[in-house]
């Protein structure tokens, strides 16, 4: 077997075993993400699992909002605590004191492409917490 079938059929199996949430499917011929459609049913599934917050803060922010992209050092960098050791940094966010913007941060999309998330999940999600959501 040629090491390009070994890395097919690896590729496949990973895409297979991980979980459908926010997995985008990647078209391996031209690497161009295939995002699932955010149907009522699949943004159900996604609140059911904290992906997405409930409605009550799945709105748009009314204070001023600030998005800012990086890497994930960059946002390990600028939420040290909101990770945990192993997992991807994918989103945080930062709301300071009141009539200060909340700053969102979100990983570059190379970075959201590599790893199968969605960026307009990741910003809802988010901007839920600049919103009041917590979760665990």
């Amino acid at each position: 077997m040629t090491k390009w079938k070994i890395a097919l059929l690896a590729s496949q199996w990973l895409l297979l075993c991980a979980p459908g949430h926010a997995q985008s499917y990647l078209n391996y011929l031209n690497r161009t993400p295939v995002y699932r459609p955010l149907t009522p049913e699949y943004v159900e599934w996604l609140r059911s699992k904290n992906f997405l917050p409930p409605p009550q803060f799945d709105r748009p922010y009314e204070g001023e909002l600030k998005i800012v992209r990086g890497t994930q050092a960059d946002l390990r960098a600028a939420c040290p605590s909101s990770f945990k050791l192993g997992n991807h940094a994918i989103g945080c966010m930062q709301l300071h004191l009141q009539g200060m913007p909340c700053i969102i941060y979100i990983l570059n999309d190379i970075g959201l492409q590599a790893i199968g998330w969605d960026y307009d999940i990741v910003l809802r999600h988010e901007r839920g917490h600049c919103n009041g959501w917590k979760h665990d």
